[in-house]
């Protein structure tokens, strides 16, 4: 098991270094993407599911500036280094790096991976990213999303409970 930080990229360039080692050794690469702000068992699940399908496990964050763009002014909760931490220490991740624009287009298209994996709650939304998926014969795989549980679900408890204090 590679120490946390070793998992931790802040550079595309020497990211895609490591991941072409593997790659000479005909490993599956495998990525996606999310905010991850807090961290909850329908992640987990998603990134355990992801890591079925590939040798090698990929996450690429939003940044905080993308997550505000996205998400709005308030998020994210968490800083881009504190879950950079949180997803580089589950196993079913080998690295994680992070991308500044509101989708991974560019980051997808630097490293090139095998596959890239976007969770059910994508099923009737546009993915942006589907153009240069295609354009480099990239295998695209939906996986199973778990509605009982979400990081806003999770917030509006925390302020049903803890609001008035």
């Amino acid at each position: 098991m590679r120490n946390i930080e070793e998992k931790i990229f802040f550079n595309w360039y020497n990211l895609k270094k490591v991941i072409e080692k593997y790659r000479s050794f005909s490993k599956v690469i495998g990525f996606t993407n999310g905010c991850f702000d807090i961290l909850h068992k329908g992640h987990v699940s998603y990134l355990n599911e992801a890591k079925k399908y590939c040798d090698l496990l990929i996450v690429g964050l939003n940044s905080d500036e993308s997550v505000k763009l996205i998400k709005g002014p308030n998020k994210p909760i968490n800083s881009l280094k504190d879950r950079m931490y949180v997803i580089a220490s589950l196993e079913s991740v080998d690295f994680v790096t992070f991308f500044n624009e509101t989708t991974p287009i560019n980051l997808i298209e630097y490293i090139l991976p095998d596959i890239v994996f976007k969770g059910g709650d994508y099923k009737d939304k546009v993915i942006p990213e589907l153009d240069v998926i295609y354009k480099y014969n990239i295998s695209f795989k939906t996986l199973v999303f778990l509605e009982d549980v979400s990081t806003t679900k999770i917030i509006k408890k925390i302020l049903l409970t803890f609001g008035g204090e």
